[in-house]
């Protein structure tokens, strides 16, 4: 028993100057090793200070993760906003990810790549129908409104041709979509202004018979009280013999009983440095060249810092608006409203391939590095290793880093 809860330190700061940066963070509510608990032995033979506590972060973004929910299949569903430097011309974007309930390998499953169809910017308070196994969310015209049409993707293969429009009629808001298992949903909705809880029409494609409206009152989340469904927990790291698993991720973590290995590092590894879809242009956001493997020499590897400060008139938003970032800019930067450090480089092999090692829970994104050392692309992903897996954690940006890493 746990609980998994969207929360934001305080004084923080994320991309777009607003005063939060919300993750996801995991609530034992027995007063720790939960991991333990759910998986039947001690993940890495070692202890973690970070982990198996009371309150684990589980994610890392610089931005806002939240709106979390639990899959059928035992994964945490919940909107990511993805807003490095001059993404989509400055604007950013919501899409939709899941991860493993210990945070250990987040997915984008909608929203992150030019072309998705829908046209908003928000994306939030995504769940899962049981029977039609669709990705339902609320779809906004702006990122932080909240409230906007319903849209869907299929749960199994959330491509652009499976995404479909739910709600129907013109002028309707929608909030807090909870399909049953019986294959209705409620949903909060507003003709105009007040809302309330109906029962969603699937057939005609709106809000059908009234639940509860109090006049007085906007009603949101309707949570039906019923025997939930047991979901199958997906352990991310079960290795060696001994746990009787097939499964085992990039040695050393297969190796887990080493006394004394670095825990809080991670292996990463990506197949392709150079296999991109975005075109070469003038722009920050697109390629500054074609590459082809043997072009691409090393990464460089760029921690995102918080920005946790209380001084406001520190930060003069539009103070680079000269620069690259625009309206976005600020005296902090002129690409981001994060600051940044270099981590270190990394020697990328003839065929295009890397693997390297650094440290663990930290978010970072990588730039594609030429003979000369210039950047070929930069702002790959942000990205951020669990320390006791081998798998990169991150979200492919612009569809530019599609090798699967393990």
């Amino acid at each position: 028993g746990f609980i998994i809860f969207a929360g934001s330190p305080d004084g923080v700061r994320d991309e777009f100057h607003n005063p939060y940066a919300y993750n996801l963070f995991r609530l034992d509510t027995q007063g720790g090793h939960v991991t333990e608990r759910i998986t039947g032995h001690v993940l890495s033979g070692i202890e973690f200070p970070n982990l198996n506590t009371t309150i684990d972060q589980i994610t890392y973004n610089l931005s806002s993760n939240f709106d979390p929910s639990l899959t059928p299949d035992g994964n945490i569903l919940f909107s990511s906003v993805q807003a490095n430097g001059t993404r989509a011309e400055g604007k950013g974007r919501v899409m939709l990810c899941v991860d493993n309930w210990d945070g250990a390998y987040p997915r984008p499953i909608y929203g992150n790549c030019e072309g998705e169809i829908g046209g908003a910017c928000g994306r939030s308070q995504s769940k899962i129908t049981f029977g039609g196994r669709k990705l339902v969310f609320v779809e906004s015209p702006y990122m932080n409104w909240g409230v906007g049409s319903l849209a869907a993707v299929s749960w199994d293969a959330p491509f652009n041709k499976t995404y479909e429009k739910v709600s129907k009629d013109e002028g309707g808001l929608y909030r807090s979509p909870y399909p049953l298992p019986d294959d209705r949903m409620l949903v909060s909705y507003a003709a105009r202004g007040d809302f309330g809880i109906y029962w969603f029409d699937c057939k005609n494609g709106r809000a059908g018979e009234v639940v509860h409206n109090d006049p007085e009152w906007n009603d949101h989340q309707p949570a039906p009280v019923y025997i939930k469904y047991k979901p199958r927990w997906i352990n991310t790291f079960t290795a060696g013999k001994d746990f009787g698993v097939t499964v085992v991720t990039y040695q050393p973590f297969d190796q887990v009983k080493v006394e004394g290995y670095p825990h809080s590092w991670g292996t990463w590894i990506c197949f392709d440095t150079t296999l991109t879809d975005i075109p070469v242009g003038p722009y920050p956001s697109q390629r500054a060249k074609a590459t082809k493997p043997g072009d691409v020499k090393a990464v460089r590897i760029v921690e995102g810092v918080p920005c946790v400060e209380p001084e406001d008139g520190r930060f003069k938003v539009g103070a680079g608006k000269h620069l690259l970032g625009g309206d976005r800019s600020s005296s902090n930067s002129g690409t981001a409203f994060q600051q940044r450090k270099i981590i270190g480089y990394q020697y990328v092999e003839d065929d295009g391939s890397i693997v390297t090692s650094q440290t663990s829970d930290t978010p970072y994104y990588i730039q594609n590095l030429d003979e000369r050392g210039m950047a070929v692309q930069t702002a790959l992903m942000w990205a951020y290793l669990r320390p006791y897996h081998g798998r990169i954690c991150s979200g492919c940006h612009d569809g530019s880093y599609r090798g699967r890493a393990f």
